[in-house]
């Protein structure tokens, strides 16, 4: 757009950044191509900017999903910043797990019932306690749960490449706004997080949004496509992996219920984006609300501490 228009964009980041939570969630409510629109941006702002924006942020590329989730997606994207956690998507829990005692995490059992006084396992029988959360995907936590709605899921597929020299030596996002190929955003994830790239070499993730188009020559689709968006050949790049999964991100069409119940019974709790946005801070917020209800109802009377995004470890 013009500068105009790049300075009435970055006034209404600034304005909504100020904006608290609350008061987007009392705004009416759309479905968010609509929202756009109505908020009077320009259609070169909306087309070339946020609705690639908001495609990779909420991964519905037809933007039918709630205006408040969007809101919500872009006053976190104005108010703080885009993030990778350094060494893969493992560090947080792994990091959480090595601060508690020896033993307390065990993986590779499978859950086959819950209730509030035990979890019962497929080969180590049944464990007792005092209350249990399924902090898990949609579907496993309604085959848990039954009574729990399934959503409608986005399907994504990513694909990860390699290469010599980095194509793009920023840190930053990449956006399709022209829509000239199925890959809606890109990044050289390497020049985030060196340690995810494979030793001398630049590693670059590309997302494709819904069911890909002719799975069997994706690759070479792609490649077409990200030459065009990093402006140089993609032939010697080459594919490490591809990983798609059909029910990636629950759907969260208007209307929806950001704060879905956390709390089946005392002593029963689920989270997960299922339960709130349909984003990484929609689960992680119901994750929160999850741990409130659970110290609440054993007596630990919590309190919920709000932690500056810019001193957020």
């Amino acid at each position: 757009g013009t500068l105009a228009d790049q300075s009435r964009l970055a006034t209404a980041l600034t304005r909504l950044a100020a904006t608290s939570p609350a008061d987007l969630l009392a705004r009416a409510e759309l479905p968010t191509a609509q929202s756009l629109l109505a908020q009077g941006f320009p259609a070169r702002t909306v087309d070339g900017f946020l609705r690639p924006l908001l495609t990779a942020l909420l991964s519905g590329p037809a933007l039918l999903t709630s205006s408040r989730c969007a809101d919500l997606a872009l006053y976190s994207f104005a108010a703080g910043r885009l993030c990778l956690s350094e060494g893969g998507a493992d560090t947080l829990p792994e990091l959480l797990a090595a601060t508690l005692p020896p033993g307390t995490v065990r993986t590779g059992v499978r859950v086959t019932s819950l209730s509030i006084t035990s979890v019962t396992t497929a080969d180590h029988g049944e464990l007792p306690c005092r209350a249990v959360v399924s902090a898990t995907g949609a579907r496993a936590a309604a085959e848990l749960l039954p009574g729990l709605r399934v959503p409608a899921f986005h399907p994504v597929t990513v694909l990860h490449h390699a290469t010599e020299e980095p194509p793009l030596t920023e840190p930053s996002l990449l956006l399709d706004s022209d829509r000239s190929g199925p890959v809606s955003h890109t990044a050289v994830v390497s020049q985030v997080d060196p340690s995810r790239a494979p030793t001398g070499r630049a590693l670059i993730s590309s997302t494709v949004l819904g069911t890909p188009p002719d799975p069997a020559h994706l690759d070479a689709t792609v490649r077409t496509q990200l030459s065009r968006l990093y402006g140089t050949s993609t032939n010697r790049w080459e594919l490490l992996a591809v990983h798609h999964d059909p029910e990636a991100v629950p759907a969260t069409p208007a209307p929806h219920d950001l704060r879905r119940p956390v709390r089946m019974l005392a002593g029963l709790y689920v989270c997960g984006d299922h339960r709130g946005s349909g984003t990484v801070q929609g689960a992680l917020h119901s994750a929160r609300r999850a741990a409130h209800a659970v110290l609440t109802d054993l007596g630990a009377r919590p309190t919920l501490r709000e932690e500056p995004l810019e001193t957020a470890a």
